[in-house]
């Protein structure tokens, strides 16, 4: 009776040292659970970034303006392949294909070249924004920063004008960077052969946007006083020039006529 007795009291001691012993596996797996979910919320939050998609329906062959674009967060695991993360890298570029709104933009949707658009099977064109025009200004390697510049770029354009133009009192040459943040759409004539990248050496004209009234005053200028070109760092790049148009010469005004007096008017040489 006495060895029946110490196993009953064998068995009632293990029986609640087990179930201590389930509470506890119980109680860590719960823990570690909660600890991964935590974690899992943090590296989540961490990864978060912001990209470049569409703000409306942009159609092909369309150059990218600034409110066409905006950011969106998302998880660094859900950005797509080309994705862009600073709206600079997409203003002015021209659409290859109609992307949609909340659509990422990604570097397959966009080129720099027309020749692009053409291999992708749109026609050749142009990329001028609303409002504004193209003109081709001529360029050597004095003029033209020894032809580094390129399709793409952004130039300040800088006018040494003798006074006797405006005044023949004391007649004397000055200097005036006359336009900023200049864009180039192009560099030398169009061809029929495909470029293969940017092209390379020297050319002999640029082709840029402009409004049509900054168009004409840069033709007085180019007639009538020595023009140079300075390239801008590409930090500099990610304005978007278009959005804040000169008041003075809006885009979509033409001055009736453009000669001397206004444009000293403008850009007072007469004070230099």
């Amino acid at each position: 009776m006495a060895a029946v007795g110490q196993a009953r009291t064998a068995a009632g001691i293990r029986t609640p040292l087990f179930l201590v012993g389930v509470a506890l596996a119980l109680l860590a797996f719960v823990a570690m659970f909660a600890l991964g979910i935590v974690f899992v919320n943090r590296g989540g939050v961490g990864t978060q970034v912001s990209i470049v998609i569409a703000a409306q329906d942009i159609p092909a062959r369309q150059p990218v303006q600034v409110d066409m674009v905006k950011f969106e967060t998302m998880p660094a695991t859900a950005v797509p392949p080309g994705a862009f993360y600073h709206v600079g890298d997409v203003l002015l570029q021209s659409t290859v294909v109609a992307i949609l709104k909340g659509q990422p933009i990604t570097s397959n949707m966009i080129a720099t070249n027309a020749d692009d658009l053409t291999k992708a099977g749109a026609s050749a064109f142009v990329p001028i924004p609303a409002g504004y025009v193209a003109m081709t200004m001529p360029t050597d390697e004095q003029e033209g920063v020894a032809g580094y510049i390129a399709q793409g770029d952004y130039i300040n354009v800088i006018a040494a004008v003798n006074t006797d133009l405006f005044s023949k009192v004391n007649p004397r040459t000055v200097i005036k960077t006359v336009f900023t943040d200049v864009y180039v759409i192009r560099v030398g004539p169009q061809t029929a052969v495909p470029k293969q990248g940017q092209p390379q050496g020297l050319a002999s004209s640029l082709t840029v946007v402009l409004s049509i009234c900054d168009a004409q005053y840069m033709e007085w200028l180019l007639v009538n006083a020595t023009v140079r070109y300075v390239l801008l760092s590409s930090h500099d790049y990610g304005k978007d020039p278009l959005a804040n148009p000169d008041p003075t010469c809006p885009p979509t005004s033409e001055p009736p006529v453009v000669g001397p007096a206004a444009v000293d008017a403008r850009w007072g040489f007469l004070k230099g």
